[in-house]
């Protein structure tokens, strides 16, 4: 399996497959151009304390934004590996590093989206993530 951001081969894993499919909505679907796009980002980058990696993270970039504040962060899972609230505790440890406009979770094909609200700090979930731009 060829990841297209990695420019790389990747196993063919239960998540990986999950992670590439993202990888695809994310370029196709929402317009993402590849150079916005980082694939197992480490926060290490943000945050030197931590040696944990977002699966995927968009930058926001165009808007002149750091690193510590992406466009959109996504984490994926393979079918039956996580529970939502599971996949939203690591989530949560991420978000103490990042500050993302949006947030994507994908559990399998089951995908769910948010957007967060500046003044408030907090999440609401949406539909859909509208295009990138």
């Amino acid at each position: 399996m060829f990841d297209p951001i990695r420019k790389k081969e990747v196993p063919d894993t239960p998540e990986e497959q999950v992670r590439q499919a993202t990888i695809r909505f994310l370029l196709d679907v929402v317009k993402v151009p590849e150079g916005e796009i980082s694939v197992e980002f480490e926060l290490m980058r943000v945050d030197p304390k931590t040696e944990d990696r977002a699966d995927i993270v968009v930058h926001n970039f165009r808007a002149g934004e750091p690193l510590s504040k992406p466009w959109l962060l996504v984490e994926c899972k393979a079918p039956g590996e996580y529970t939502w609230e599971g996949l939203q505790v690591q989530l949560n440890k991420y978000l103490k590093i990042l500050t993302p406009k949006y947030v994507m979770l994908a559990l399998g094909d089951a995908t769910r989206y948010f957007v967060l609200n500046p003044e408030t700090r907090r999440f609401t979930k949406i539909e859909a993530l509208p295009e990138y731009g």
